[in-house]
């Protein structure tokens, strides 16, 4: 037998009023739920299907509503990250992984373009956040620094260079160099032109319009030199040498920074930038 009154006074109402509203579903379904005596009452035997029923919509309410205080909070909910960089290895991969150990529940994207794309695709919405180098002159988006990556020389195994003890800038003066035009290929290019150019004489340089990869597979077939950041060092790269640039103060580093839109009120942003505060708090 089941108690009216004792439903009543778990759900902290007055048992007419429970009374009422049951006799009011029964009536808007067009069936009996409750066979009623005097010492109780028991479920009619087509109640038993919309009970399960029932129970079964309290459960996705609840879900729902775990699910919506999850989003609010950042633990669930959806985040788009643009990049420009490998994510074999480096500090990016690393902070993905770890945000995604922690955050389980946020569905992470990522869109690899050129800065210029992710600039635009920030503005659109298309993206929540983009890690470049360089800079983004725009006050409409909000900056971090973020770690940097050492540069590295990519040279065909059996180049003269392999067997020095350490490279500088002036080794690579006479080298002939193939860069990307992807990024970080454009910055690539703005340092070795600062570091090597002087009056009367510019470093050889071709550009060309090709991917990160078939970059290394032109070194790798011995016809050009290129530099890469250390992301790019998390791929094994059949008959390529990879040696540290260096310079009088130490080694050759490239910059990374984070952008984001300053209207962006997501809390799957706002935790991403959480973490990256805490991984690299001197950024």
């Amino acid at each position: 037998m089941r108690s009216f009154s004792r439903a009543a006074a778990l759900l902290r109402i007055k048992q007419a009023t429970l009374s009422r509203n049951v006799l009011l579903l029964e009536h808007r379904l067009g069936v009996k739920l409750f066979e009623r005596r005097t010492r109780g009452a028991t479920l009619t035997a087509e109640a038993l299907p919309i009970i399960a029923a029932a129970r079964r919509i309290v459960n996705e309410i609840d879900n729902l509503q775990t699910r919506a205080r999850a989003m609010r909070n950042g633990d669930a909910g959806e985040l788009t990250i643009g990049f420009c960089s490998s994510l074999t290895a480096g500090d990016l991969r690393f902070a993905i992984v770890e945000f995604q150990r922690r955050f389980p529940d946020v569905r992470l994207n990522g869109v690899e373009r050129d800065r210029c794309f992710l600039h635009h695709a920030l503005h659109a919405g298309v993206i929540d956040l983009a890690v470049v180098t360089g800079e983004l002159a725009d006050p409409a988006v909000k900056r971090r620094s973020l770690w940097s990556e050492r540069v590295l020389v990519a040279l065909p195994e059996g180049h003269p260079l392999v067997e020095a003890e350490r490279i500088y800038w002036p080794d690579l003066r006479r080298q002939t160099f193939v860069l990307g035009t992807q990024d970080p290929g454009p910055d690539l290019m703005r340092l070795m032109q600062a570091r090597l150019a002087e009056p009367g004489f510019q470093p050889e340089v071709e550009t060309q319009d090709v991917s990160r990869e078939n970059v290394l597979a032109m070194v790798s077939a011995g016809w050009f030199l290129t530099l890469v950041s250390e992301s790019a060092l998390g791929v094994n790269h059949p008959g390529i040498v990879f040696r540290e640039v260096h310079e009088p103060t130490g080694q050759a580093r490239i910059d990374y920074g984070c952008y984001w839109r300053s209207d962006d009120t997501s809390p799957a942003l706002r935790r991403f930038l959480g973490l990256i505060r805490e991984r690299y708090p001197d950024a």
